[in-house]
């Protein structure tokens, strides 16, 4: 309990320490003054009994008032002022909390991403510091409060009957025993359902956010997947309610054996008085106290358990933020090339944590400066992740990467991606400006309208964004107002405008054209060579006629290169690339029965019938 409690404090200081001192010394006056408005009271008492008794006067008992009323009045408005800084310190405390939680998820390698139980901290952790700042705050302030709370009024019960005092600490202990249970209880509720929850607020992403919405509106699956949440959410409201009652029960006991001590101290003190050992005002101001001193202390127990609670979930997330030490003490500190000459790749293999198969196997291959290299292969023959290993994403288990001569898994990674310009087949579509789309490859440049511009022109994009209701300030999201959503082959020439604005030496091209018509597609390729001049380009693709143009190619098939060498090299050997190049070729020609479409030259000439040259890979016939 104490290391936990001293782990909040810590948190809680880390964030806020001024709102933090201001609020623990407002609950210290707090707590000063009722054991002041206890004595107060106790003397005005003391007057109106003695001035009934003719004793004394009434009018002694009347300049009481005044101090009494003042120390109300100051109690009140510590109060007031101690609870917005509780909401503020709060609102502190979780922008902390999430900002370390965002630095561990930047900081890991990507491959913690592959691995579930990455997923289940990382969602107590969120959870423990976005849910429970509040409650630490509370439990920890209120802890204070009650303490200075128990002194302030012990101190009056010390003055009047010195046995109260031990005997209400000791009616106390159960409830803590009890809350303390009750936190453990709650604890292991949480744990116990993380996959659950999970699996239920993904459900809800599919069921409320955009991109799914076609799809689940199509296959009619709202209330197949509204069935399924809702089945989960009945799960955890059944777990949740056995907890609660767990937790109730062992909260009862505790609070009967409390009531029943308590109970035993206030029969004496009333046993005191009427007995006349003890004088009339004495007891009442007595009784009041024990009375003031239970809650208080009943106050610091609760905000103990919450306290302790709440920290439970907290060393979730101090042991979720502790990985940052560990990835930076295992991070590669030394610099990586500057330039680009060569990237070779010597006997790598790969194994994703989730996989149970090597999605690459011994793979060697070599990348020039000023070379287009072209990477192909069927679907799930390893070409993205052999692209993500040469962006320094992943590390290989086996083998290594050179880049200039240097082993890329001993420099620094970030170093290393400055030189390297990616867009892959699953790019994010920012839900921001078509500026900031296109910026983001190199966002330090965000400023450079000039170079946004060029880069939107080179990817084919400009036309249709300059075209925007507000142009390249449009954001690109009909989500928001004014916001206007783009056709999936105009993200893909934006997405490529942002690998272009990177300005970087090596360019890696994941299936870049995939949504793109023939020609289009076509005009891009051959503007590659051109627009990525004395750049190195790795254009991954499944469509084998797109590449026939790169300086050299390689064939992946499950994982491993079977083959590679130019274009005419690969159709003379007659191999895999000659095979499916001519079987996707074919697809396009056994069409042929009806009207092709017009590709004449200008002058009237059709192009010729080639596989190629119809789907608008047409080559220059003084090239033949």
């Amino acid at each position: 309990m104490p290391r936990l409690c001293w782990t909040a404090v810590c948190l809680v200081w880390a964030a806020g320490r001024r709102e933090f001192l201001a609020s623990l010394v407002l609950r210290v006056l707090t707590g000063g003054l009722l054991g002041a408005i206890l004595l107060l009271g106790g003397g005005m008492l003391a007057s109106v009994l003695a001035a009934d008794r003719g004793t004394a006067g009434l009018g002694e008992a009347v300049p009481r008032v005044v101090p009494l009323m003042l120390a109300i009045a100051l109690s009140a408005v510590f109060g007031a002022v101690s609870r917005e800084l509780h909401t503020i310190l709060g609102g502190l405390v979780e922008r902390y909390t999430q900002e370390q939680v965002v630095a561990v998820t930047a900081a890991v390698e990507l491959e913690v991403f592959e691995a579930p139980i990455f997923h289940d901290r990382l969602l107590r952790a969120a959870t423990g510091g976005q849910q429970r700042p509040t409650q630490i705050v509370e439990g920890l302030l209120g802890l204070v409060g009650a303490v200075v709370g128990i002194v302030g009024t012990s101190v009056a019960l010390l003055a009047l009957q010195p046995w109260l005092v031990p005997v209400t600490i000791v009616a106390a202990v159960p409830l803590l025993v009890a809350v303390t249970r009750g936190g453990e209880i709650l604890f292991g509720f949480s744990w116990s359902v993380t996959a659950m929850e999970r699996e239920r607020a993904y459900l809800y992403h599919l069921l409320t956010t955009k991109e799914p919405a076609k799809e689940v509106r199509a296959f009619g699956l709202g209330s197949f997947l509204r069935a399924r949440h809702a089945q989960l959410h009945a799960d955890y409201l059944a777990d949740l309610r056995r907890t609660a009652w767990r937790r109730l029960w062992v909260s009862l006991r505790g609070t009967v054996l409390m009531l029943l001590v308590l109970g035993a101290a206030i029969t004496g003190l009333l046993w005191l008085s009427v007995s006349g050992r003890m004088d009339l005002a004495v007891a009442g101001v007595a009784l009041a106290a024990t009375v003031v001193f239970a809650e208080r202390l009943t106050n610091g127990v609760m905000s103990a358990g919450r306290l302790y609670e709440a920290a439970r979930f907290i060393e979730d997330f101090t042991s979720f933020v502790a990985l940052k030490a560990v990835v930076e003490a295992r991070r590669a500190r030394r610099a990586a090339p500057a330039g680009f000459s060569t990237l070779r790749v010597e006997g790598v293999s790969f194994t994703y944590p989730a996989g149970h198969q090597p999605a690459l196997r011994d793979v060697t291959m070599e990348i020039v400066r000023g070379q287009v290299v072209a990477l192909v292969g069927e679907n799930g023959s390893g070409k993205t992740t052999l692209a993500k290993l040469l962006c320094r994403l992943y590390r290989p288990q086996l083998g290594r990467i050179l880049w200039d001569g240097v082993d890329i898994a001993d420099v620094d990674a970030d170093g290393l991606r400055d030189s390297v310009a990616v867009i892959f087949q699953d790019f994010v579509r920012y839900a921001l400006t078509a500026r900031t789309n296109i910026g983001v490859g190199r966002h330090i440049r965000l400023d450079d309208e000039t170079s946004v511009l060029t880069a939107a022109k080179h990817a084919g994009a400009d036309q249709f964004l300059a075209a925007l209701p507000a142009g390249y300030d449009t954001i690109l999201s009909a989500e928001y107002e004014g916001g206007k959503d783009l056709s999936v082959g105009q993200w893909q020439r934006v997405a490529l405008a942002r690998a272009f604005f990177r300005d970087a030496p090596f360019i890696i091209l994941d299936e870049p054209t995939a949504a793109l018509d023939a020609r289009a597609e076509h005009d891009l390729f051959e503007a590659i060579r051109s627009l990525c001049h004395g750049r190195s380009v790795l254009l991954v693709s499944h469509r084998f006629s797109s590449v026939r143009s790169a300086d050299h190619i390689y064939v992946l098939d499950a994982g491993r290169i079977i083959e590679h060498g130019t274009h005419d090299e690969l159709m003379t050997s007659a191999g895999r690339y000659a095979e499916l190049f001519t079987l996707q070729a074919s697809a396009y020609l056994a069409q042929g029965d009806g009207p092709r479409p017009d590709r004449s030259n200008g002058n009237g000439a059709q192009s010729s019938g080639s596989g190629p040259a119809y789907f608008g890979l047409r080559q220059d016939p003084a090239s033949q």
